[in-house]
């Protein structure tokens, strides 16, 4: 008599375990976003780093020197 409770409560908890797990749930398709104009600048100048320096491309360097580039793109003069 013991065994049959503890087996109906397992059951009982199990079923209650699944519920809680969201899993009835279907997710959300995200789309991707659109690129921003400075993720478009950035790209564009480092590849144009890549190529003109070769084999002395420097990823930090060529995003710092992007990025203030922009910075200098967009203050009105």
């Amino acid at each position: 008599m013991d065994e049959s409770r503890i087996d109906r409560l397992e059951k009982e908890l199990s079923e209650l375990k699944v519920k809680l797990s969201g899993s009835e749930k279907p997710k959300k398709e995200k789309k991707p976003r659109a690129a921003s104009e400075y993720n478009t600048f950035i790209k564009n100048h480092i590849a144009e780093q890549k190529q003109k320096l070769g084999s002395d491309y420097n990823h930090k360097a060529a995003f710092k020197s992007g990025a203030e580039a922009w910075s200098k793109s967009k203050k009105p003069c």
